[in-house]
């Protein structure tokens, strides 16, 4: 790992952006809020992701902590979600539309698309000293009773956001997973080369 990585809370022994690098997935969070021109910045990040044809398919709806429907959304969190997610300020459903707006017809990137405006928005949330941690564990029926989603929309995760906290105030597992971020596949897994793909005759 580099000198520069290792100073800048880096994860990566490449050099690579550094918010990307310091990026992980929080359950701890502090007291403190994330205010309307913070939270701007995140959407306005988001907004600037590229989408197919320029559909630009996400939605985003905010909850913040204490809000009409937060305890609802908290509800329908799945296993250890619940647990630690209502500590955080801001809970935020990540919706796809799921049609084209020219034609009706199916959009089949549009959870690629909302996948891409997330990464931008975690990205700039990293450079503000935020983090955020992403929840597909949800029950979305218990979800539709406290929102009425829009038809045609589709909720794909919900993001539970804030700044980091203090991790002893979290119970076991819990704490062990907050210390120990996730390990990385080698890129020999993920990068996978034209030859090995060739159609044989």
């Amino acid at each position: 790992m580099s000198d520069r990585t290792q100073a800048e809370g880096g994860r990566s022994a490449l050099p690579i952006h550094p918010d990307i690098s310091r990026r992980f997935s929080p359950r701890a969070f502090s007291d403190r809020l994330v205010t309307g021109k913070e939270l701007e910045l995140l959407f306005e990040a988001a907004r600037w992701a590229p989408s197919s044809m320029n559909e630009q398919p996400w939605r985003f709806v905010v909850v913040e902590r204490g809000a009409p429907g937060h305890d609802g959304l908290v509800a329908s969190l799945t296993g250890f979600n619940r647990q630690w997610a209502d500590k955080a300020p801001v809970l935020i459903l990540n919706l796809a539309v799921r049609s084209l707006s020219r034609s009706g017809e199916t959009n089949h990137h549009a959870w690629h698309d909302l996948g891409l405006a997330v990464a931008q928005l975690t990205v700039q949330a990293t450079s503000m000293g935020m983090g955020l941690h992403q929840l597909g564990g949800f029950e979305l029926h218990l979800v539709k009773q406290t929102f009425s989603i829009p038809e045609g929309m589709d909720l794909v995760s919900i993001i539970a956001l804030g700044f980091p906290g203090n991790p002893e105030q979290l119970p076991e597992p819990l704490l062990s997973r907050e210390r120990n971020h996730s390990p990385r596949k080698a890129l020999s897994e993920l990068v996978i080369p034209a030859s090995a793909l060739l159609a044989r005759e």
